[in-house]
């Protein structure tokens, strides 16, 4: 299956974004990814904001480019959980996009917090099915080669996983096992253990539209089909469409 190149704009049209009825525009809520901050989501605002007149968007800034890399995910979702709650503006619901990190993060608030209450959830460009890869951290040699060795050799010891975003949907195709016991973010939020979290699913299904997307020149999430829950292989680096 190819996925074409779809304007942003398009996809919330067709989800809806207007309450026709009441002649109001639904506030969108854009989170940016790692290492960045909200100012990567600039020309995404503006855009809405041309096409949507009066429409009420915001993209929170979860601490710019440091916190994006060494805040674990869990935190990032709280920070997120509080900020959207104390904006009077979303009282009413809200369309939530997630770019890169940010879809993890924004899956994290759709399934633990979810008030205000998300109507379309939409997974732009990003990792649910988790990476298996880090991606350069801007230009700074040190802090890549840091990464790299991290995630190479201890991505699942609890330092790490209380620390470094990525760690927490970290998934190694070699140690699945590990990773499910380990991980401390995505397996929960998959509900993937054998402790079912009613609440997620619930959040989930309350849904209107859940809309995910890859692209197929992505060189920075590996692999680039995690953007629609695609995973590598058990002991492979093949990517595994089925699971």
């Amino acid at each position: 299956m190819k996925i074409e190149r779809v304007s942003l704009v398009v996809v919330l049209v067709v989800l809806g974004v207007v309450w026709v009825g009441a002649q109001k525009y639904t506030p969108v809520v854009l989170m940016h990814g790692i290492t960045a901050d909200n100012g990567t989501m600039t020309h995404a605002v503006e855009l809405l904001r041309k096409h949507f007149p009066g429409i009420y968007v915001v993209a929170p800034n979860l601490g710019g480019w440091y916190d994006s890399v060494m805040r674990n995910m869990d935190h990032q979702v709280e920070t997120l959980c509080h900020e959207l709650k104390s904006d009077p503006h979303l009282r009413g619901g809200i369309n939530l996009i997630g770019f890169s990190q940010g879809g993890p993060i924004t899956r994290g608030y759709l399934e633990r917090c979810n008030d205000p209450p998300v109507k379309n959830y939409i997974g732009w460009v990003s990792p649910q099915g988790g990476v298996f890869g880090c991606p350069q951290a801007g230009h700074i040699r040190y802090l890549n080669w840091t990464l790299d060795e991290i995630a190479d050799c201890c991505v699942y010891d609890s330092w790490v996983q209380n620390m470094v975003s990525f760690a927490g949907y970290w998934r190694d195709p070699y140690a699945e096992a590990t990773y499910e016991k380990q991980c401390l973010y995505l397996p929960d939020i998959d509900n993937s253990r054998p402790h079912k979290n009613s609440t997620y699913k619930k959040n989930v299904l309350s849904l209107k539209n859940f809309v995910m997307s890859y692209s197929t020149i992505d060189d920075t999430l590996i692999p680039r089909e995690t953007g629609w829950f695609g995973v590598y292989a058990p002991n492979s680096v093949h990517s595994d469409m089925t699971r």
